[in-house]
């Protein structure tokens, strides 16, 4: 499967995700899932332009989303099991001129990682792992992206292999289905989590995908740092 195709596939995916996101009767759990739905939404859109960028061969401002994805993925995972009543209604907008200029002051996507991690959520405890591991192998170069560091000068001299962007596509899919769980457990349907995963396996990194030389390989670096 070409990066065409597999971006095709993954926003009929997402939008597939969506539609049941939609449809679903959410317990009501006041403002704080009221949050975290929002965050939900800002995710799934990041996706759409991820694929969408990735399709129009647009691979550097593609990696700043995934980037951006991946924090309000954990950020939506935070709100929901980590973050203060306090934290929660500072992010109750009020639409003011004084709002929109005060500094945001919530904790990074590390600190998140790391407050969850610590707060043994053992239920939640494989999509932790998660985050940490996606942490470990890509916040490094992903941040430099973002900054316009010395990764988007290398990789936009020299490009991306075919198979590493496609990669990236299929795990910022597997961010999605991470974070549409989070609905689909406070409506009843966990059925959906299942089902939809199996329907679009082709759009997900799979286990049996990863270069196990290459992880061994990175991780022997990283031990040494």
């Amino acid at each position: 499967m070409d990066i065409e195709q597999l971006t095709t596939l993954s926003i009929y995916m997402l939008n597939d995700y969506k539609n049941e996101i939609e449809k679903s009767a959410l317990i009501d759990c006041g403002p704080r899932l009221e949050l975290v739905c929002k965050c939900i939404n800002i995710s799934f859109e990041h996706a759409i332009a991820i694929n969408t960028l990735f399709s129009s061969n647009l691979t550097i401002p593609a990696l700043t989303l995934l980037r951006i994805q991946f924090e309000s993925v954990v950020r939506a995972y935070w709100l929901l099991f980590v973050a203060t009543n306090s934290q929660i209604l500072k992010l109750k907008f009020k639409w003011t001129f004084e709002e929109q200029l005060e500094k945001d002051n919530y904790p990074t996507v590390s600190k998140m990682i790391n407050e969850l991690n610590e707060a043994n959520l053992q239920f939640i405890k494989h999509i932790i792992q998660m985050f940490l591991e996606f942490k470990k192998y890509h916040l490094t170069h992903l941040n430099s992206f973002i900054h316009s560091g010395k990764q988007a000068f290398v990789r936009n001299a020299v490009g991306f292999n075919s198979d590493f962007i496609k990669i990236l596509i299929k795990q910022s899919n597997n961010l999605s289905a991470l974070v549409a769980q989070i609905i689909f457990e406070h409506s009843n349907q966990k059925q959906l989590i299942h089902s939809l995963h199996e329907k679009h396996i082709k759009c997900f990194y799979r286990i049996d995908e990863v270069d196990v030389k290459m992880k061994k390989r990175f991780d022997s670096y990283k031990l040494k740092d």
